[in-house]
């Protein structure tokens, strides 16, 4: 229950308070208390105060978080890979908040969100692992759809979570492989699990990325010669299929496999550990996509061409994975002489 008292100094009656999380707080009523009906406008300004205590606790224990936004991702994301991405990402914003104290949407606020990615970066190491801002801004973007669902159950009335204004940093560009570099970890690969050498093989023959490895096999043609791969936002994309994985679809089929590699749970853990192993540390599996853009484009193969082997959807996102360097273009020079 609110109550005012008298703060050294201040000329105002202050107001004593209970917040939503159950700590105590105070401020100033604005109430001069040398005014003419000061004791009658402070017990009025109390009055209102404990009034709203009673009316925040009980919407905010009804509206607590942990009470539907579990329910609410699993119906809104029906893709098994875009509800699990919103999971995790539920999963280190809500670690966030109960460290803050905040169990429901209407405790929310604009600095609480622009406080998240120096949360996300340095976290206290008993809570989570830490990570990049980059992944922390992602983050906040699931958060925002979490805040934006509380405001049409009209649990708030705006959501503090959109349009933060935080800019992204510049991503680390994914290096090409070299010729020396792919030899080492062909080499190293015939003594890894045989998924390994699966998923190898069809990024660097097609171009995908490493879920895509797992494509099932129904989407393989091997009479059409095809491959249909389900990229971001479910979008298919259907591309020749590579000669050289047609042994493997055939083994695959042979051995009843759902899709053409076996990937584990967390193979992106595994190719990041194996890159550390053989002393590649600055090669991750996406720089397989990079390698076989640059490998096109230094073959003089259109644009156009290019993009739809790889089954990328705009030339400026194209442009980013290719890796030519001066050697590669030298001989233009001699079209300006």
């Amino acid at each position: 229950m609110a109550s005012f008292y008298v703060r050294p100094g201040s000329p105002f009656y202050w107001i004593r308070f209970q917040k939503p999380d159950g700590t105590w707080g105070g401020k100033s009523s604005g109430v001069r208390r040398a005014a003419d009906g000061a004791r009658r406008k402070i017990k009025q300004a109390v009055a209102a105060a404990t009034m709203h205590e009673h009316t925040f606790s009980e919407q905010t224990q009804s509206n607590r978080f942990d009470a539907w936004v579990p329910r609410f991702l699993a119906q809104k994301y029906s893709n098994e890979k875009t509800l699990l991405r919103y999971q995790q990402g539920w999963s280190a914003i809500s670690t966030f908040l109960s460290h803050r104290g905040v169990i429901a949407p209407a405790q929310v606020t604009y600095h609480l969100c622009t406080d998240y990615p120096a949360f996300r970066t340095h976290p206290p190491k008993r809570l989570i692992k830490a990570r990049s801002h980059n992944t922390a801004l992602t983050e906040l973007k699931v958060f925002s759809a979490i805040m934006q669902e509380a405001v049409r159950r009209s649990y708030v009335t705006a959501n503090p979570a959109m349009r933060l204004g935080l800019r992204r940093t510049a991503p680390r560009q994914k290096p090409e492989i070299t010729a020396d570099e792919q030899a080492t970890i062909e080499t190293s690969l015939a003594t890894r699990d045989s998924w390994m050498a699966d998923c190898w093989l069809t990024a660097m023959r097609q171009g995908c990325r490493l879920t895509e490895t797992a494509v099932p096999l129904r989407e393989i043609d091997l009479k059409a010669g095809t491959i249909t791969f389900r990229g971001k936002g479910n979008r298919l994309h259907c591309a020749p299929l590579h000669d050289d994985l047609r042994p493997l679809v055939k083994r695959a089929i042979k051995e009843k496999r759902a899709t053409l590699v076996l990937l584990p749970k967390y193979a992106a853990k595994a190719w990041f550990r194996f890159f550390r192993q053989i002393g590649l540390k600055h090669l991750c599996f996406h720089s397989t996509r990079a390698t076989v853009v640059t490998r096109l484009a230094r073959a003089h193969h259109p644009i156009y061409e290019t993009k739809a082997y790889v089954g990328h959807a705009s030339d400026a996102i194209h442009a980013i994975y290719q890796r030519l360097s001066p050697p590669d273009v030298r001989h233009l020079g001699a079209a300006l002489a």
